[in-house]
């Protein structure tokens, strides 16, 4: 079992800084016209999906957790939404080029080669096409033992400042690039009432999700003062063509 599997046998769907409120708050910040097609890449159980969906909006969202993507399919079926979900990989978008208007990424791109998930976010999107991604980013410093504690326990592949995040994505093809929220600390994760969340309740009470979960507090402690979050906007340019 990882990092993963675990947030999937808990049914955790917003696992980034600030939970579901912070990103309604960034929805509404935002401010998206309903009609848009959204792709949301690692949409977890499906939370944010389905808000989406009740927007108005015509949403395909992707998750590499076959569990994660069956409880998300069952939350769009409760709230009566329709949502397209696929399991696939954000290195290796199943849509083709020029397809929708809207990339949606809430800690994602970090657990994946960056230069291939950046190229396929630019490449799936219209041109002028917005994408928003929030990440972890680096605020302090960096040692060897930090990077491979953290990918080893969380899967991180990288881990870089505000400032290398934003010539990642104008090297990626991106224009307009700008940081909507950015934060030195972590913060707390919020707290949120999520009547459809499901949690596979035989899990809590074993030995390897209890070790698990002081190893993450321990990691936390240790290296939270080095970590940060930030939200980034790009477009992909309007005289962008397909391939």
């Amino acid at each position: 079992m990882d990092y993963h599997d675990l947030l999937a046998r808990l049914g955790e769907g917003s696992a980034h800084p600030g939970g579901f409120s912070a990103t309604m708050q960034l929805l509404d910040a935002l401010s998206l016209p309903a009609g848009l097609h959204v792709l949301e890449i690692g949409c977890g159980t499906g939370r944010t999906a389905c808000h989406l969906a009740r927007q108005g909006n015509q949403v395909t969202a992707i998750d590499l957790h076959r569990h994660m993507l069956d409880k998300a399919v069952r939350r769009a079926r409760k709230e009566r939404v329709d949502v397209r979900f696929i399991q696939a990989d954000a290195t290796a978008l199943p849509l083709p080029s020029n397809r929708v208007d809207v990339v949606f990424i809430e800690s994602v791109t970090i657990f994946t080669p960056w230069r291939k998930s950046l190229s396929e976010y630019a490449r799936v999107l219209k041109p002028g096409g917005l994408l928003v991604d929030r990440e972890m980013v680096l605020s302090g410093r960096k040692t060897e033992l930090m990077s491979r504690r953290l990918r080893r326990f969380y899967g991180i592949r990288t881990l870089a400042t505000v400032a290398t995040w934003k010539k990642r994505l104008r090297g990626s093809g991106f224009s307009n690039v700008a940081v909507k929220e950015q934060s030195r600390t972590m913060g707390k994760w919020g707290v949120d009432h999520d009547p459809l969340r499901e949690i596979d309740m035989n899990w809590l009470e074993d030995e390897q999700v209890q070790q698990m979960s002081r190893t993450n507090d321990q990691l936390l402690m240790r290296y939270g003062n080095r970590l940060g979050y930030a939200v980034f906007t790009a477009r992909v340019p309007v005289e962008a063509e397909a391939k």
